[in-house]
């Protein structure tokens, strides 16, 4: 419904300025309509293209996307690009100038895909959670829903991925924190041949320590327990 309510917020506002005018106001209306309207294409394109500007070198864009009109009929349209390490949005502004906002895959926590009301007309929004504390994000209201939903595969997949990746780094370092515990190798520092029973039991406790905190799987500390009765 953003786009429905933006687009009346749009008609209210030039409505009630016809109104209050006494009908003087549709020459502001004209003007308003000239300077969106008209020549729309070609600048989205050089939107589209001055991303260029501000990728790193050798980075290259694979989506992009311009906001819907809808969602900017009082202010420049937002631009919006993935790549293979981050999501960039510029916001322009009205007399000149951009802010830029980016987000790293790896610094991503969650994407929402939501598709509006009329799509061809309003898009989808779009929003990036950052894992770190404080960030803002990054929220495009009214991007093509093509583009959107191609974006948000992208996203997806990178926060799945570097979901991954952190819990097995996470893995490696409970193993590390608990004395080195490896499959195959047993405790730094093992038993050797003919170790004491009150080393063993240590062994054994501190695998099962490993498992009751997730660190390894049931498989795996049976494998490990019997490499550790093996060797005693």
């Amino acid at each position: 419904m953003k786009g429905v309510i933006e687009l009346l917020k749009a008609v209210g506002i030039w409505a009630a300025v016809s109104v209050l005018t006494m009908g003087v106001g549709l020459i502001a209306v004209a003007i308003w309509a000239g300077l969106v309207f008209l020549g729309a294409e070609a600048r989205a394109r050089k939107a589209l293209a001055g991303l260029d500007d501000v990728l790193m070198t050798g980075e290259q864009a694979s989506a992009r996307a311009i906001q819907a009109r809808v969602f900017a009929m009082f202010q420049r349209r937002a631009v919006l690009a993935i790549t293979g390490s981050r999501i960039v949005m510029i916001r322009r502004g009205l007399l000149g100038g951009f802010k830029m906002t980016d987000m790293q895959w790896k610094d991503l926590k969650d994407v929402r895909l939501e598709q509006n009301v009329l799509p061809g007309l309003c898009g989808s929004n779009l929003a990036f959670d950052s894992l770190i504390a404080g960030a803002p994000g990054v929220t495009v209201d009214g991007v093509p829903h093509a583009t959107a939903s191609e974006i948000y595969a992208k996203a997806q997949y990178e926060e799945q991925a570097w979901e991954e990746k952190r819990r097995v780094r996470g893995l490696e370092e409970t193993r590390a924190a608990s004395g080195g515990v490896s499959i195959g190798g047993g405790l730094d520092g093992g038993v050797g041949g003919g170790g004491g029973t009150e080393r063993m039991v240590a062994e054994i406790e501190r695998a099962k320590g490993l498992l009751d905190q997730g660190a390894i799987s049931d498989a795996e500390f049976q494998e490990m327990k019997a490499k550790i009765l093996g060797r005693a």
